[in-house]
């Protein structure tokens, strides 16, 4: 199958969301702040150990932006050797990040220096994928999960592990099922959680636990719902929010995992339907804002979700969030619906960007 069909019924769900009034008491507020210099779509947003905040992708881009708070401004982030998008971004130990993968189903890798603002080419992965996720472990080394491969292989199970000490990848032991699309969450025991996302067979609801210290993968409980392209939070409990995307329609509900009891509990389903775009706000709450015409605001307390005040720039996903240091969180990138007739509609990426206030 192919993941087509869930990225069309996502945005389908935001495009009717974003006609209608935003559900919900408006509790928090959108403004618009500079554009970047080009239009980007499954975008990553990166903080930076200065407070900027690194922008790297759009189908085709080799160009990279920066973002500074305090001016409000971007400036260049360098030119990247390969395009990359729907690749993943991690910021290492020693404060460069490492990009990887994405494009055209790459397995190049390079490495950005925010001390001199340019681009290194690393080691490759051993594997070309795109829809994958990166984690870094506590240990600073980067897991690879998953993705898609053109090589014949399709759907991968296999993982690897990215070394900053050498600028190598090693395969590690492989997921007990293959996924795309999927979620990857560090708990506060040094595992990793990755569940659902989708394969050949269709939309999971299964998850699977990575010990770093034997390099392998044991079952988890399966989630409640199955789902593709959905977020996933690490609370200050401990539990981690598993909500939005779709299965193939797209879904309001959210779940937590308890990695004390290895359980998964349904848990107050969000106003609008969303993508991965997710945050954890200073308080402990989280934000969710990957379309439609406001965000969504979890609270661990009650285990309710509120609607944002409207967007300054309503989308259909694509876009990337980022904390800032302040606590407001820079929304960039994106795609909005572009081209309509009774027929439906196109997307088209954007260069705009937006500061959400809790």
């Amino acid at each position: 199958m192919s993941t087509k069909a869930t990225v069309s019924a996502i945005c389908a769900a935001l495009a009717i969301a974003a006609a209608a009034s935003s559900a919900g008491a408006a509790t928090s507020t959108w403004t618009a702040t500079a554009d970047m210099a080009t239009p980007r779509a499954h975008v990553s947003a990166t903080p930076l150990g200065g407070g900027r905040i690194l922008v790297v992708g759009g189908v085709d881009e080799t160009t990279a932006e920066l973002y500074d708070p305090p001016t409000g401004t971007w400036m260049p982030g360098g030119t990247l050797h390969e395009s990359h998008w729907g690749h993943v971004a991690v910021r290492l130990a020693d404060g460069r990040v490492l990009v990887a993968g994405g494009g055209r189903y790459s397995a190049d890798a390079e490495l950005y220096d925010p001390v001199t603002n340019t681009w290194t080419p690393t080691g490759s992965m051993n594997v070309g994928r795109i829809s994958l996720t990166g984690t870094l472990l506590r240990d600073g080394r980067v897991l690879v999960v998953g993705g898609l491969s053109a090589d014949g292989t399709g759907v991968q199970a296999s993982a690897e592990l990215y070394d900053p000490a050498t600028g190598q990848w090693t395969p590690t032991g492989s997921l007990r099922t293959p996924r795309l699309n999927h979620t990857a969450t560090l708990l506060a025991n040094g595992a990793v959680l990755v569940a659902g996302g989708s394969n050949s067979s269709g939309w999971l609801r299964s998850a699977e636990l990575y010990d770093p210290a034997r390099g392998r993968w044991t079952r988890a409980a399966p989630m409640t719902t199955a789902r593709e392209h959905a977020s996933a939070t690490l609370l200050g409990n401990g539990r981690v929010l598993v909500a939005g995307g779709g299965n193939p329609s797209a879904t309001l509900s959210a779940e937590l995992y308890n990695p004390a009891s290895g359980k998964w509990t349904s848990t107050g389903s969000m106003t609008d339907y969303h993508g991965p775009a997710a945050v954890l706000l200073q308080d402990g709450r989280v934000l969710l804002a990957g379309g439609g015409e406001a965000g969504d605001v979890y609270s661990p307390a009650t285990g309710t979700w509120t609607a944002t005040g409207p967007r300054t720039y309503p989308l259909v996903g694509g876009s990337a969030l980022a904390l800032l240091a302040n606590g407001e969180v820079l929304s960039v990138g994106g795609e909005r619906l572009a081209n309509c007739t009774p027929k439906g509609c196109g997307s088209e990426p954007v260069a705009s960007a937006e500061l959400y206030t809790p």
